[in-house]
């Protein structure tokens, strides 16, 4: 088996008294689509934040490609953050710029490209998430489905590694869901790695390779899709459930 590309060994995380993490261990392996799964509280979004180095752990690594993105200072994060991207859960889009700018902004602020080329990567970025000639609109002309393809847009638009999705499709309707399902196996396909946190079942086994199941500070169980959906822990069936009925 190849090298994971994120290697998560013994992170623990603390909020004053509250332990969120309590040595968690995960390998993520490149090209997979990886859920992190969990109730509330359950430190889902923390470690998904962490991965970019947006949360410090207290104690543990975290090793992206080999490097320990824990010791890393902001300046050291940014080459971090061109490989990995990280997909707000409402998009998080500059309301007063327009669809392209808000895509072009990383552009400019972290390649070389010429306004020609940056404007051939905004409209590939938007067709690939279903919204061509949407380049003049402002945010606010957008439902908010299509605002969240086009924050997914605007994560693709370096062309990283890795995409990291917090609940990516949390309130859409199913149409909307289903656009944003196709984009993540498109990308998959393309060899991107993928860690998603959300609540949707449905999403969850449409999509995933894998699932970590977080409960009190640990991995209470790690799976395939497949090996999670059937499981026979008595505790994991009922989340599930509990979330699907």
């Amino acid at each position: 088996m190849k090298k994971p590309l994120i290697e998560v060994e013994g992170v623990s995380k603390f909020f004053g008294d509250k332990v969120v993490h309590d040595g968690i261990d995960l390998d993520i392996r490149k090209g997979e689509i990886l859920t992190l799964m969990g109730g509330s509280g359950s430190g889902k979004s923390v470690l998904l934040r962490s991965l970019i180095g947006l949360e410090k752990p207290d104690k543990g690594k975290i090793l992206f490609d080999g490097q320990d993105i824990t010791k890393l200072g902001e300046e050291q994060l940014v080459d971090v953050r061109k490989r990995i991207a990280y997909c707000f859960q409402y998009g998080a889009l500059f309301d007063s710029l327009t669809i392209a700018e808000n895509l072009a902004y990383p552009l400019r602020e972290h390649t070389k490209l010429t306004d020609g080329e940056i404007s051939e990567r905004v409209h590939a970025a938007l067709e690939q998430v279903g919204l061509g000639g949407s380049e003049e609109l402002l945010p606010s002309d957008l439902s908010g489905g299509m605002q969240r393809r086009v924050g997914v847009a605007r994560a693709i638009i370096l062309k990283p590694e890795v995409i990291l999705y917090d609940e990516p499709t949390t309130g859409l309707d199913p149409y909307n869901t289903r656009q944003i399902l196709r984009i993540v196996l498109d990308l998959k396909k393309q060899g991107v790695t993928s860690v998603l946190v959300t609540h949707d079942m449905s999403s969850i086994f449409a999509v995933t390779d894998r699932v970590a199941f977080l409960k009190k500070g640990k991995i209470a169980a790690l799976g395939t899709a497949e090996e999670i959906r059937d499981t026979k822990n008595a505790e994991l069936k009922g989340f599930i459930l509990g979330e699907t009925m």
